[in-house]
């Protein structure tokens, strides 16, 4: 008979890591807890333990954590709510583990104080080692010993989570026995810089690390002591896992914070006849996203919209990913369909940034995508994806915000008819945006707007993608570049500057430094190799030298090098700015 009851009950955690396993269903969130989070569980345990007084009893108390056990399921221990700080705590205590084996080897039986610390800590480490693996009374003696390799096995950490990419790095941490041979071995997360590239499993734990590293062999002794014994969790067993799951679901309606996502994928799982094939199928799609321009939230937007595209109803607006699912709570019904259509947007959104007009419009207002996924879910050509980029242009030269309902509005009425390919062609598409753009923005002004000063950077962009398509050139444009000012826009040439090119004082050159004219894209190191050089340097120059245009993939730096003069004068900023001018006003009205 399936027992719906609850069991609570109050643990130390020594006594709450008396378990085979502690198990991460696949609905779970990643692993999410921060060094900032990591600093006050610290902070906290040592405020207690300066401030403890044995006689009262009164613990340390961690909070709330949820566990399913229902009879028969693969896995004893399910960890519903709790996940974040179990794992925390698993990494710190490693951490002491590392420091306790360290401060062990430097101790010997010669005096009877270090015989004594000697035997606390090596209690100490048994407990530990008796909290984090599984291992019987032979394997146990032979890694104490030194003489046992933790295996798979023998961790009790497992890790199913389908929106946690990442979690290799936790067996990496527990199954190795140094903290070089962990930092050798963790995750590198591709394109991310510095710190960023590691995962919050290694820096958390790396930051476990370097705090027991500082303590004296006494003061981990005690706090370590003070942790496993005087500092508790309440744990609530249930043991029936979809009464477990359903309180999962209920706790965002009591102060616990699940992501809407998160919310979405633990009702698919819960409605899914297949759970497994439904877990695999979010992995990929997780796994896709973490190579994609899009995250899980930016891909729902995106689903969203398709969606009311599909129902081409009276909702244009996206009502947000909880509301839409509220009101469409069918579509979780099929969870294959779901991940499938996810699936088809992801590559249709990944092929699109791989295209020249994709590349060119991700440097404009996002806002804009979600209408690119809806478009490109139900018709195949491009042409009216430039119309897009008009009138993204457009929003970047008015005063307008993208909120005015001449964008965002009129894109939200159009994303209605993208669905609808037996009855609205792509040249119905495409008439109404010209439409809308004649009658709605004023060719004059916005060339003025070109003409008179400074432009936002994704119009440089825009210039060199126009120049390239005119010329029939290739257009590359990758994430490893600068706006190259050709008259430089400082330095301590600059009065010399000024008196070259014809200015006649400070304020002129600040305003025609900034022109369309002046700025083009160029490769990130060779405009910070460039620096303040002449004209006539940058012309001769090779880009392998990092110091010229010769040999650069942007076109119309490449141009140059065969510019008819050696200097770059007002007269040729000027001119620069109007030939620009009117290729981007030819592009966007005609």
């Amino acid at each position: 008979m399936t027992r719906n009851d609850i069991q609570p009950s109050l643990q130390t955690i020594d006594t709450y890591f008396d378990r085979k396993e502690f198990y991460i269903p696949g609905y779970q969130r990643p692993y999410a807890w921060q060094v900032a989070q990591c600093e006050k569980l610290i902070d906290d345990i040592k405020n207690h333990q300066e401030n403890f007084d044995k006689t009262s009893q009164d613990n340390y108390f961690f909070g709330t954590i949820l566990i399913a056990q229902e009879s028969g399921e693969k896995h004893e221990t399910t960890l519903i709510d709790g996940q974040q700080r179990t794992t925390t705590f698993m990494l710190l205590l490693k951490a002491l583990l590392i420091k306790i084996n360290d401060e062990l080897s430097k101790l010997s039986d010669d005096s009877s104080d270090d015989a004594k610390l000697k035997d606390r800590l090596s209690n100490l480490k048994r407990k530990i080692i008796l909290m984090l693996y599984n291992l019987d009374d032979d394997a146990f003696f032979d890694y104490r010993k030194g003489n046992y390799k933790l295996r798979p096995q023998n961790i009790k950490y497992l890790n199913d989570s389908i929106s946690e990419l990442h979690a290799r790095d936790m067996f990496t941490i527990l199954v190795n026995e140094d903290f070089e041979t962990i930092k050798n071995l963790v995750i590198r997360i591709n394109r991310r810089q510095k710190d960023n590239k590691y995962t919050n499993f290694y820096k958390n734990f790396r930051y476990f690390y370097n705090y027991c590293m500082g303590l004296t062999n006494t003061q981990v002794r005690d706090f370590a002591d003070h942790l496993i014994n005087f500092c508790q969790v309440i744990t609530i067993t249930s043991f029936n896992t979809d009464q477990a799951i359903n309180i999962f679901n209920s706790l965002n309606g009591t102060g616990i914070p699940l992501t809407p996502i998160e919310v979405i994928v633990s009702e698919a799982i819960a409605n899914s006849k297949n759970r497994k094939a439904f877990e695999e199928n979010w992995q990929e799609i997780v796994k896709k996203t973490d190579n994609s321009s899009l995250n899980l939230n930016l891909l729902m937007t995106h689903y969203i919209f398709m969606k009311l595209s599909e129902q081409h109803g009276t909702i244009t607006r996206n009502p947000g990913i909880r509301a839409f699912f509220a009101t469409n709570k069918s579509l979780l019904n099929n969870d294959t369909c779901f991940t499938s259509e996810l699936d088809k947007i992801l590559d249709n959104i990944n092929n699109f940034d791989n295209l020249e007009l994709g590349a060119i419009l991700n440097k404009f207002n996002w806002n804009f995508k979600p209408f690119v996924s809806s478009y490109l879910f139900f018709r195949q050509s491009s042409e009216y994806l430039s119309y897009l980029l008009r009138l993204g242009a457009i929003l970047e030269l008015t005063d307008f915000s993208y909120g005015n309902r001449l964008f965002k509005g009129f894109l939200e009425k159009m994303n209605l008819k993208y669905s609808q390919i037996n009855t609205i062609t792509d040249a119905n598409l495409i008439e109404e945006v010209k439409q809308h753009i004649a009658s709605n923005f004023n060719k004059a002004d916005i060339k003025q707007t070109l003409i008179d000063g400074g432009v936002p950077t994704p119009i440089i962009y825009l210039n060199e993608y126009l120049y390239a398509k005119y010329h029939k050139l290739e257009f590359n444009l990758n994430r490893n570049v600068d706006i190259e000012h050709i008259m430089p826009q400082s330095g301590i040439n600059r009065e010399n500057i000024i008196k070259d090119a014809g200015l006649s004082g400070k304020e002129e050159f600040y305003k025609y430094r900034e022109k369309l004219g002046n700025k083009i894209p160029l490769e990130s190191e060779i405009n910070r190799g460039i620096g303040d050089a002449w004209f006539r340097t940058k012309k001769e120059n090779s880009i392998t030298s990092h110091h010229g245009y010769r040999g650069s993939k942007y076109q119309i730096a490449s141009s140059l090098v065969n510019y008819p003069k050696d200097t770059w004068t007002k007269e040729d900023i000027d001119m620069a700015t109007e030939k620009a001018a009117e290729r981007i006003i030819k592009f966007i009205f005609e």
